[in-house]
């Protein structure tokens, strides 16, 4: 792997674009900006004759909309740190497809933390897949949303619709698909709970979350429900009452 990496800016604010420099620059020397490009016409010229390893992308530039200009682009060859103000749309979009994304105003910590890791994961084959779910994320419903799970086998992007549950195990979360698969990843139940509780997802036990589409019936004497092939877990007594109104829904 190189020990030197190259950078692209587009940013149509002078002055973000200048701390963004002045931050590479007091902390990455092994970090060469190529360029500060300001609009979408020039970007999608110049990066694709400047092939940078990485690229900060605000969203919205002046003459149109960065994910206009990727969609445009032959190939993306390179890794991207994107940057945008408060939209809770896409901030959803990038959390499933586990892109790196900044929101306005930028702290310096933050960016050197985000461009650090940017560098850990250059060399990283997988990432494009990400990049394909953020895009199958951005402007679809919860029915289609895709989630994107590494763990040190490969880098799974799944359908939500095809988890019926998700187990933990330690500090492990264990996803059991529809199809039998499972799919073990080093990031605890309450990471995923967090992510999940606006999409059909409901953490019935502190060791399970399950997808209410495929709950089946919940035997309140006993504390179970069943899901989908017969499974039965059990719920925690304080959270009945919200696992009722959420059925009731």
């Amino acid at each position: 792997m190189s020990n030197f990496f190259t950078c692209v800016i587009v940013e149509d604010d002078i002055s973000s674009s200048d701390f963004i420099k002045n931050v590479i620059a007091a902390n990455f020397s092994e970090v060469t900006i190529l360029s500060a490009i300001p609009s979408v016409r020039e970007a999608e010229r110049e990066l694709q004759r400047l092939k940078p390893d990485f690229v900060i992308l605000d969203i919205n530039l002046e003459d149109g909309n960065a994910f206009t200009l990727l969609k445009e682009l032959d190939t993306i060859s390179f890794k991207i740190l994107f940057v945008t103000a408060h939209n809770e749309y896409a901030v959803e979009a990038f959390k499933f497809s586990a892109l790196d994304f900044l929101l306005k105003p930028i702290f310096p910590e933050d960016l050197i933390i985000s461009i650090k890791k940017i560098i850990n994961e250059l060399q990283n084959q997988q990432y494009h897949k990400q990049l394909e779910a953020f895009f199958h994320n951005y402007g679809k419903n919860n029915d289609q949303k895709k989630l994107v799970l590494k763990n040190l086998e490969a880098v799974h992007i799944i359908n939500l619709e095809d988890i019926i549950y998700i187990n933990s195990d330690n500090n492990y979360s264990n996803f059991n698909l529809k199809n039998g698969r499972k799919i073990l990843v080093s990031k605890t139940l309450k990471s995923f709970d967090e992510r999940l509780q606006e999409q059909s997802f409901f953490r019935v036990h502190q060791s399970y979350i399950v997808n209410l589409k495929y709950v089946l019936s919940f035997d309140k004497k006993k504390d179970m429900i069943v899901l989908l092939d017969d499974i039965s877990l059990p719920v925690a007594q304080r959270k009945r009452s919200a696992l009722v109104d959420f059925l009731n829904r």
